[in-house]
């Protein structure tokens, strides 16, 4: 066969005729039983080549079945009226094939352009309002709708609709054509919607409906409804028509529920770099806790976001940092209020070290209301850094958290735990600048900020601060005695000692060697008194010797003696040295 040229179907179905024609003369009995069997196959001809041919196959066997006719006459001696009876029938045939091949013809044109106009379309809403405008006015169907389920709603909520009267803008879910179509994700044709006890009202008069789902991911997201006036106005079809309908309206919708999705995820990964650049401009942990609850509420939309500070790990108490629905009283009040009544969801987080997503918290007999309000979903996220647990992240709202709000909450709160080590570390750092390392007092630094406060706050308000200045009697001899261990712990002990008879408002240092400083606002010389006298008397309790650790002091009022804290200051080293003079004199002087 190497050589031959391959024949296409169309010119096999072209030469049809003829070879149909020499089958029947040899074969039949009479010749018109072979012009019969002639007609019979180029009818079959004529549907195979409409339906499976290109437009010059199809022209090609015209001009044959055209040409066979004084071939019959002629020379097969075919009766005329027969030979021009089977040519009415052929080109009848001929004719009725080619309006349904251009009827379907004209169909596909329109749905492809509805296909690329459904594309162009920039929501679901706009692409819906295509399908029932073209089932409508291209179609002539009386009645089209669209509708699409809401979270959590009982109904069908009408997107667009074309006939359809205003009273249909929602159909119940259970009780309706629709609502079955949706509910079994299977088409539903009635024939007759009387007869149907589903049937909900819509067009006055209506004789049958047709209600196809639109499937999402395997999954029902609405309805395309479609309603006849008469009784059997719908058939298959119609059904074929609406299925290849909510097929291109389901492929929108999935392509829109993703571009929705993606520009969500990119807008949520904007948000979340702007609240990253906000953090880093936090002065401490309370200022990024306050930033980050702002942020979540005005940019994120979360309706409740608190942190709570982890207090202690054993056992696990938590307390309320920053809230977006609570004042600094209401902090401490519902602190107490958690901690009392178990800790709630929130502390059962905190204890496994590991985000909790509780679509609904009344399923979770752990969980405790502390007065927002919400009672629905919980999310508690830890701010973890390494194996120190910080703080957690709680958001509280009526719709469930999903997946991209716990992956966006676990990226925010790995930054915010990373910032909390550094504000730690930057304020130990800062407490070792400010505080004696031996006596756990404030040093010379920590003194001098204290004294620009002081002294604003006395030029401002005026009031009294005493100025104390105490050192270790022998101190020196007790080095010698009994070694530098026991001096350092001497001074540990004095420091303890003096910190403990101190208020809130007093303020302890060491001054340098065995000197100790106090500041006492509010404190006059008989208050002054006071207070050295319950230090001495706590020291004696203390140290080697038989009367304990012994203690020299001098003190100066401001502004009775100066109106200048510093001069207060030398004023009172130098009475403690006159002091220390007396004593070693043999005379007690204060």
């Amino acid at each position: 066969m190497k050589g031959l040229v391959p024949l296409s179907w169309d010119w096999i179905l072209g030469f049809t005729p003829l070879s149909g024609l020499v089958l029947a003369v040899v074969e039949a009995e009479s010749l018109v039983a072979a012009a019969s069997a002639f007609c019979l196959l180029c009818l079959v001809a004529v549907f195979l080549l409409f339906l499976f041919g290109s437009p010059r196959g199809r022209r090609i066997f015209l001009v044959l079945v055209a040409g066979m006719f004084p071939v019959q006459v002629l020379f097969l001696k075919v009766p005329p009226k027969l030979a021009i009876l089977h040519v009415i029938v052929l080109l009848s045939a001929s004719s009725l094939l080619w309006v349904m091949m251009r009827r379907i013809d004209g169909e596909k044109a329109l749905l492809l352009d509805f296909v690329r106009r459904v594309n162009g379309a920039g929501n679901f809403q706009e692409a819906s309002a295509l399908a029932v405008r073209l089932l409508r006015d291209e179609f002539r169907y009386p009645t089209a709708a669209v509708f699409l389920v809401k979270e959590g709603s009982p109904f069908l909520e009408q997107v667009a609709s074309e006939g359809l009267p205003m009273e249909c803008l929602r159909v119940p879910q259970a009780g309706s054509i629709q609502g079955r179509a949706f509910r079994t994700g299977e088409p539903q044709l009635v024939e007759d919607v009387l007869q149907d006890p589903d049937y909900y009202p819509g067009i006055k008069g209506a004789g049958s409906q047709l209600a196809v789902p639109i499937l999402w991911k395997g999954q029902p997201c609405g309805v395309l409804d479609v309603e006849s006036g008469k009784v059997r106005g719908l058939g298959s079809r119609d059904l074929r028509m609406a299925e290849l309908l909510t097929g291109i309206l389901g492929e929108a919708f999935a392509r829109m529920q993703d571009a929705s999705r993606l520009s969500l995820e990119l807008s949520r990964t904007r948000i979340l770099h702007d609240v990253v650049q906000e953090l880093a401009r936090s002065r401490d942990k309370r200022d990024m806790c306050h930033k980050v609850l702002g942020l979540l509420s005005t940019k994120l939309l979360y309706p409740v976001a608190s942190i709570l500070a982890v207090e202690s790990e054993d056992p696990l108490r938590l307390s309320y940092l920053a809230s977006t629905k609570l004042s600094g009283n209401e902090l401490r009040r519902h602190s107490r209020e958690l901690n009392r009544e178990g800790g709630g969801l929130v502390t059962l987080s905190a204890g496994l070290r590991k985000l909790h997503n509780v679509p609904d918290v009344k399923a979770f007999p752990q969980y405790r209301k502390v007065g927002f309000g919400v009672e629905s979903s919980q999310l508690d996220v830890p701010i973890l850094f390494g194996d120190r647990l910080y703080a957690m992240l709680s958001l509280e709202r009526t719709r469930p958290f999903g997946a991209e709000d716990e992956e966006l909450m676990l990226i925010l709160s790995r930054h915010m735990a990373v910032l909390w080590a550094l504000f730690e570390a930057m304020e130990m750092l800062e407490t070792q600048a400010m505080q004696d390392s031996l006596t756990g007092l404030g040093n010379r630094r920590a003194l001098e900020e204290v004294l620009r406060l002081e002294e604003a706050r006395m030029a401002r308000f005026g009031g009294t601060v005493s100025v104390v200045m105490a050192d270790l009697a022998n101190f020196k001899t007790i080095n010698d005695r009994y070694g530098h261990l026991v001096g350092d712990r001497y001074l540990s002990e004095t420091a303890a000692c003096i910190q403990k008879n101190l208020r809130a408002c007093d303020h302890a240092f060491r001054y340098g060697g065995d000197e100790f400083l106090l500041l006492l606002p509010g404190t006059d010389r008989g208050g002054v008194q006071e207070v050295m006298k319950r230090v001495k008397g706590e020291c004696r309790l203390k140290g080697e010797a038989p009367d304990g650790i012994a203690l020299d002091f001098g003190a100066a009022v401001c502004p009775m003696d100066t109106a200048s804290l510093r001069t207060a200051l030398r004023l009172a080293d130098d009475r403690m040295y006159k002091n220390k003079e007396a004593r070693r004199a043999g005379f007690y002087r204060e």
